[in-house]
């Protein structure tokens, strides 16, 4: 867990806030005590001086009565002072309780941001090595020192680069969701032309892991408001992700389709399923099902929560249906005419 929710902190807020409401509730017990006391020995020293000896019905008649108004009135006022009392108190406990939480979840966002930009550079130049190792080595047989199990290692690395430089993209969106920093621009393009761009460009990441990745879309044109670098990170993240947790020598299917007003896109996949206590968790951050929705090499759990942001950002939804044994399906369905706000 990390730092800024760590169970000390939790541990010291809750400990101050059963300190605050015992107070409160002995401090209205005392209270309530002293005033009834108070309200009671007064009308009888009243009663008792202006009436002495009597009709001692009468007399208790009055000293009820006196006792009853004045003891509600001293209460309302009471209660309405408490309830003021406690209400500030409260309020000021709370946010002293929460300071240093605020302050550690903002120095934590700041680390992330800032490790992720530092993060960086030393990626994209050990691509660019890798890419110049595998490039130099693929035009024919082997050059001295290197076979094939040092391509394959280089293969691989490549592939362990693009897998963290994914990461750090998505964790510095992330930092920029959370400062409001992160801005979508809409235009209306065609949303058939984005799936079968992305879903291709996905088709050699599936090759690599013997995956086929195939699009279907409708004949013609499919116009909708949209941004569309934002929409092509959304679905290329779903498509990842269903790429990951299909086992070898299965596919990947990307659909879309017009329903009504609106665009629905389809990415179903040959996996082992999710079990139905994960399926309302898998859009949540940093979150992962049991392993065997997960391979070598798998996500962070920070593409879908990426993908349903987008969704959101759009005015559609994101959503999963899966069947243990049977694969996972994850439906976007995008307004046509963009968010209404």
């Amino acid at each position: 867990m990390s730092p800024a929710f760590g169970p000390d902190v939790f541990a010291r807020a809750t400990t101050r806030l059963v300190a605050l409401f015992t107070a409160i509730v002995v401090a209205l017990v005392v209270v309530s005590g002293v005033v009834m006391y108070l309200t009671v020995r007064t009308n009888i020293a009243g009663v008792a001086q202006g009436r002495p000896g009597g009709d001692e019905a009468g007399v208790e008649r009055e000293l009820a009565s006196r006792s009853i108004s004045r003891l509600r009135w001293q209460l309302v006022a009471l209660d309405g002072v408490i309830i003021v009392a406690v209400g500030g108190l409260g309020l000021w406990y709370a946010r002293r309780t929460l300071r240093p939480i605020r302050e550690l979840y903002g120095a934590q966002k700041r680390f992330v941001a800032d490790a992720s930009h530092e993060l960086r550079t030393p990626l994209a130049i050990m691509k660019a090595e890798f890419e110049v190792a595998l490039r130099e080595g693929a035009g024919g047989p082997a050059p001295p020192g290197q076979s094939d199990e040092l391509r394959e290692a280089v293969r691989s690395g490549l592939d362990e680069v693009d897998r963290m430089s994914a990461i750090v993209d998505d964790l510095l969106m992330l930092s920029r969701i959370d400062a409001h920093q992160e801005e979508l621009r809409f235009a209306r393009v065609d949303l058939a032309e984005i799936v079968r761009r992305t879903a291709e460009g996905m088709q050699t990441m599936g090759e690599r892991v013997r995956v086929t990745v195939t699009v279907t879309t409708p004949l013609g044109a499919v116009t909708a408001v949209v941004d569309a670098a934002h929409l092509e990170r959304a679905l290329r993240n779903v498509v990842r992700n269903a790429i990951q947790h299909s086992p070898p020598g299965e596919g990947v299917n990307v659909t879309l389709a017009l329903v009504g007003d609106a665009a629905v896109v389809r990415v179903a996949d040959a996996g082992p399923g999710i079990a139905a206590a994960d399926l309302e968790h898998i859009f949540d951050r940093f979150y992962r099902a049991d392993s065997a929705r997960s391979r070598d090499g798998g996500g962070s759990g920070l593409g879908l929560a990426i993908a349903r942001w987008i969704a959101e950002r759009h005015g559609g939804v994101i959503a999963a249906e899966s069947t243990l044994g049977r694969g996972t399906t994850v439906v976007l369905r995008l307004p046509l005419a963009g968010p209404r706000d």
